[in-house]
């Protein structure tokens, strides 16, 4: 039941998921009027006061909070004028944070982070644009004290890794800057981000995330390059988003859930701004979008329910700008975007195979296969797991090199047996990271070294050789799948649930499988 919304919207997903989680924004920033962390959102800096600098991500609810007040959406439980004074305090305190080069962070102190700052740059940008309305100079007073923000992202770069999203990120703030302020060079700057981006997409028609493809993170790539097109109105962008969604499509499964561990980040948030801010120009958006809202009733991908803090402003944005984008009633029966045929992907790493009653995506490099017969699924084989000796597990996921076969209905994968191998956080290697962190990785190039090492060690990670497996899988709606490895007296080991060998924050979130339950 809806308690902070206007009822209008009882009958809309991303109402329903909104209302649930606005608690938890309003609750997140320090009202405190004789505080010296007013306006600051990150509670574990302000309120728990177990860290020592202040995560920018967590002043991006701003953008969300903009967008319902715009739409005056809040019913009579909420007073707008309450929620603009908490967003101009949120405004106010977002510069504190920034640091002597304009940059912000999230992980650690002095992280120098590309994507953040980016991030906020573009959240501060929405909500003054919106709550100025025609008034560009009180946009332009608002926004002024970030200039430092659009300087770093004009000089500096992301070289931990081609991660489309954050640069699309960097190129919708910094359209959105040159718009209010007239900045030629974040003008340019935006414009060779977005030929980088464009460049990198595969004629598959996926935007390069670490290497690969991921459908999740693809959803929200999208979002902000589809507010970029509405600046740009370039033919190349608008193809390419195109391209893009005919590729998301194939990954809506029958049960409504969108994504997953065949993905090169193991993602299955789904962003459903981009499908609705798209679906005025492209069919097919519209009818993935509208399926998507339906799951989302279902709760059956990950939805802003599931999300967890760190992640929660951008999800709850994006929420925000679908429903302003769709603010009617959900499709009672939507149709399913996936179209049947068989899409062999060897640059993503992916098959899907879709008939009338099954839905199956195989991914080539992990040896991942996952099968739908009609709406439910039946199979979610996230790879082979064997036994050493010495307690050790080797697993299919870790050799992007495999090699694959494709004849008729029948697909081999072949590829090397990899040493799982996931290291966490202890006080030793934490001590030392923090050190790095307040010293020499202030240094941007030393900075850019370490980062490109933690990268390589925990998305990266391959982890030793120690056999070899053949994965075959019989397609078409009884699929079927067999496997031998050798050496063979290593033992097989039965998962009952997914398993990745990746770090991956951003995976892993509960959707309506995961405990039972369908899109119907």
């Amino acid at each position: 039941m809806l308690r902070l919304l206007d009822a209008r919207f009882a009958n809309n997903a991303y109402a329903v998921e909104i209302d649930a989680a606005l608690p938890r924004i309003l609750a997140l920033a320090d009202r405190d009027p004789l505080s010296l962390t007013r306006g600051i959102g990150d509670r574990r800096f302000w309120a728990w006061k177990l860290t020592d600098f202040a995560n920018g991500t967590l002043q991006g609810p701003v953008n969300g909070l903009s967008a319902l007040v715009e739409m005056d959406a809040f019913g009579d439980t909420v007073n707008p004028e309450k929620i603009r004074a908490l967003i101009d305090t949120m405004l106010k305190a977002t510069p504190r944070l920034m640091r002597a080069d304009g940059s912000f962070e999230e992980a650690l102190p002095y992280e120098q982070s590309y994507c953040v700052t980016a991030l906020v740059l573009y959240d501060h940008l929405c909500a003054v644009e919106r709550l100025a309305g025609p008034d560009k100079d009180r946009a332009r007073q608002q926004s002024a004290a970030l200039a430092p923000a659009v300087s770093f992202l004009v000089r500096r770069d992301e070289t931990h890794g081609f991660i489309s999203n954050h640069l699309a990120t960097a190129v919708a703030a910094l359209l959105r800057w040159d718009r209010l302020h007239g900045d030629a060079a974040a003008r340019r700057t935006a414009e060779e981000l977005m030929t980088r981006i464009l460049d990198r997409q595969s004629q598959e028609g996926w935007f390069d995330e670490y290497g690969g493809a991921d459908p999740g993170y693809q959803t929200l790539c999208m979002t902000h390059l589809a507010d970029a097109a509405e600046f740009l109105n370039s033919p190349r962008l608008w193809d390419a988003l195109e391209r893009g969604t005919e590729f998301l499509s194939r990954f809506a499964h029958p049960d409504g859930s969108f994504g997953g561990i065949y993905g090169s980040r193991a993602t299955r948030v789904y962003y459903p701004a981009a499908m609705e801010l798209l679906s005025g120009r492209d069919a097919r958006a519209g009818v993935l979008a509208d399926w998507m809202r339906s799951a989302i009733g279902h709760h059956s991908p990950v939805t802003l329910s599931a999300i967890d803090t760190p992640n929660l402003a951008p999800v709850f944005n994006n929420y925000c700008q679908a429903l302003a984008a769709a603010p009617g009633a959900d499709p009672s029966d939507p149709p399913s975007p996936a179209q049947p045929g068989r899409w062999f992907m060897p640059e993503a790493g992916l098959l899907a195979d879709i008939g009338a009653r099954h839905h199956s995506v195989i991914s080539l490099r992990k040896a991942v296969v996952c099968h739908w017969q009609d709406t439910r699924m039946v199979l979610n084989d996230t790879g082979l797991v064997l036994a050493r000796g010495n307690g050790k597990y080797l697993t299919s996921q870790g050799d992007p090199e495999a090699k694959t076969e494709l004849e008729g209905e029948r697909l081999v994968i072949k590829g090397q047996l990899i040493e799982r191998s996931m290291p966490l956080a202890n006080p030793y290697n934490v001590l030392i990271l923090r050190l790095l962190a307040i010293s020499v990785m202030r240094i941007p190039a030393i900075g850019a070294e370490v980062k490109k090492l933690i990268a390589k060690m925990l998305v990266r990670s391959r982890g030793r050789p120690a056999g070899r497996f053949t994965r075959t899988v019989e397609l078409g709606p009884e699929l079927s799948v067999s496997d031998s490895w050798e050496p063979g007296e290593l033992k097989r080991v039965s998962v009952d649930e997914p398993f990745s060998v990746i770090h991956m924050a951003s995976s892993g979130y509960w959707q309506r499988g995961d405990t039972g339950g369908s899109k119907t």
